[in-house]
């Protein structure tokens, strides 16, 4: 006799009880690796929003009875943005242990997705086992295996987490008050009778496999909307300004040729210019970094008013 996709994700679900009270931190090593560099797609390839789910235990791959609702209930809050959903690609097998390479599986696409397309926004979000992804994912010790965290330098480009069901909460945590980085835009859902998150606060009635039809993917969708709004994807990098024309003088031969400084101190002196995030070469429009960044970069003039990233001045 055939057991349903809720029927074993419920049935799975409850083995994680056992599980998840053991912590492992994640491996250094394997939050080290980084993967090869892609060239960035057009904007016009690129969403604005794209969902990163996990499915629960035992589902069919894919995004899931509480994925897709909370896919399709986010395109609905922004309709003037294009949202996209990809689906975490894992086991979501009984013994929890997929969860460790789902993270993986999730950072991995983060990471490639994001150095395609600058301006494009993560809503992550997992049910059941795949909250445990979404956890390690986001560098926090939970389940029973280990994986790839979503590298610091992109944490700003997941304007928000949604998790369901998420086992976390046999240890009286969420994703919000287990993680620095993540808790203003992190929002665990727990039924009240479900035993998976017990232990969380409840946030609406009825059980493990209930979150599609209590309101809590509509809910979590507009919790999630209200933080992509607030922080709007970044735009392409301006367009260059028009080649010199021929008539324009030279620049004095005594002009500074190459700056040192930090990336918000070329902003200022118009050597380079803002984005929403990261700082871009006059001209060239070349990435110089992150404008909070303290580090110091190297700008070599190559053009009345144009400015190339240069190893040293």
């Amino acid at each position: 006799m055939s057991t349903s996709p809720v029927r074993r994700t419920l049935t799975a679900a409850l083995l994680a009880a056992g599980l998840a009270a053991t912590s492992v931190a994640l491996s250094p090593a394997a939050s080290a690796t980084s993967l090869p560099a892609a060239a960035p797609l057009s904007a016009g390839s690129c969403p604005d929003v794209q969902v990163v789910f996990a499915r629960g235990t035992g589902e069919r791959a894919g995004l899931g009875i509480i994925g897709r609702p909370f896919a399709r209930a986010l395109a609905d809050e922004l309709p003037g943005m294009t949202v996209t959903s990809h689906a975490v690609d894992y086991a979501a097998a009984a013994s929890q242990r997929s969860a460790g390479p789902g993270a993986t599986a999730m950072t991995d696409h983060v990471t490639a997705m994001a150095a395609r397309c600058p301006g494009t926004q993560f809503v992550l979000g997992g049910y059941s086992q795949g909250a445990t992804v979404t956890s390690i994912a986001l560098g926090i010790r939970a389940g029973t295996t280990t994986g790839r965290a979503i590298p610091d330098e992109l944490s700003d480009r997941v304007a928000a987490v949604v998790v369901f069901g998420n086992p976390l909460g046999m240890r009286g945590q969420t994703i919000a008050s287990a993680s620095r980085t993540y808790a203003d835009r992190a929002k665990d859902y727990c039924n009240s009778g479900d035993s998976i998150c017990g232990r969380q606060p409840s946030t609406g009635r009825g059980t493990h496999t209930g979150y599609a039809t209590n309101g809590s993917t509509t809910d979590g969708a507009r919790f999630a909307a209200g933080l992509v709004t607030a922080n709007p994807p970044e735009a392409a990098p301006p367009t260059a300004p028009p080649t010199t024309p021929p008539t324009t003088p030279a620049p004095p031969s005594d002009q500074v040729t190459c700056v040192t400084a930090q990336v918000s101190e070329h902003v200022e002196a118009r050597r380079a210019i803002r984005g929403l995030t990261r700082a871009y070469a006059r001209g060239t429009l070349e990435d110089i970094g992150r404008l909070r960044s303290t580090e110091e970069v190297s700008l070599r003039r190559s053009g009345t008013f144009s400015w190339t990233p240069t190893a040293s001045c």
